[in-house]
């Protein structure tokens, strides 16, 4: 089964991103929460965790450097404070399709369940990847926009599942890159509020609309041009999906975030006909 250090490393791997390749490498620390989570939140049986454990290991933990076990150190739980102040410099601005937003609730979650990672090295670390995305994206909402100010948490979840269905077909034959990273942001922006922190969320829910604003338009003239996922038979519920990725490897990383991401939120979906259409559709992006 897979255990409860991957958290832990997927931190120290977020906590080096920033010397090397913050973008990058900050996936690979993100990605690895987000297999630990996909699995202990949708209980995948023996074999699936089995599955997902093989690729973990053999295929997106091989750098040894970012992976490393970090120094020890005891834990120090009011440092969360300064990753939350990492956070809010730069929460009100759209910045690299909300990465900083996606990669700070990742670690917040990890160190929910791993309190004792809570370490001087790692909080510096991670704040300096989160200070790292200074890009901002030129992009205002308005009224004339017309988009919700999506206060209540159920009307952001039905929100976020329509816009992905919108997404889906806007960029169909372009990469589904851009559905599954409204799905990841969507749903770090509604954790932040569950995590005690409704304010700095709120805030996250501006940059988050603008991202939809920029979707909506569609892809640009040039855009490269990317085949469509086929169909499956298999979700990422099940080992064969998994075992399957061991023979195709491409887009590891994104295949646990975006699927952690959808998993996390579909359950709570109550329109039960759009749950329906984004299932049959959820392989564009998974």
């Amino acid at each position: 089964m897979l255990g409860s250090h991957y958290l832990t490393l997927g931190l120290d791997a977020l906590s080096r991103a920033h010397q090397r390749d913050y973008f990058a490498d900050g996936h690979l620390g993100a990605s690895v929460i987000a297999a630990y989570l996909l699995c202990r939140e949708n209980n995948l049986d023996a074999r699936a965790q089995g599955a997902i454990k093989a690729l973990l290991d053999r295929d997106l933990m091989v750098d040894e450097w970012l992976f490393a076990p970090m120094p020890k150190q005891g834990p120090e739980p009011s440092l969360e404070g300064d990753l939350l102040k990492a956070l809010s410099r730069g929460v009100d601005d759209l910045r690299e399709v909300g990465h900083n937003v996606i990669f700070s609730v990742a670690a917040l979650e990890a160190f929910g369940h791993e309190p004792d990672a809570v370490t001087p090295i790692r909080v510096n670390g991670i704040c300096r990847l989160i200070d790292a995305f200074a890009s901002t994206q030129n992009v205002t909402v308005g009224p004339e926009d017309g988009l919700p100010d999506l206060a209540v948490e159920q009307d952001m979840i039905e929100f976020m599942f329509r816009e992905y269905l919108r997404a889906v077909d806007l960029f169909s034959g372009y990469g589904q890159g851009w559905a599954g990273h409204l799905m990841t942001f969507g749903q770090a922006v509604i954790e932040l509020a569950r995590l005690g922190h409704p304010q700095l969320a709120a805030r996250a829910r501006g940059a988050f609309l603008m991202y939809v604003k920029t979707l909506r338009r569609g892809p640009k003239a040039g855009d490269r041009r990317i085949p469509d996922h086929a169909p499956f038979d298999v979700t990422p519920l099940d080992a064969e999906y998994w075992e399957r990725k061991q023979r195709i490897r491409e887009g590891l990383g994104h295949a646990f975030k975006y699927a952690y991401s959808f998993y996390h939120l579909l359950p709570q979906l109550r329109d039960a006909a759009l749950r329906q259409e984004c299932l049959a559709k959820a392989y564009q992006i998974l």
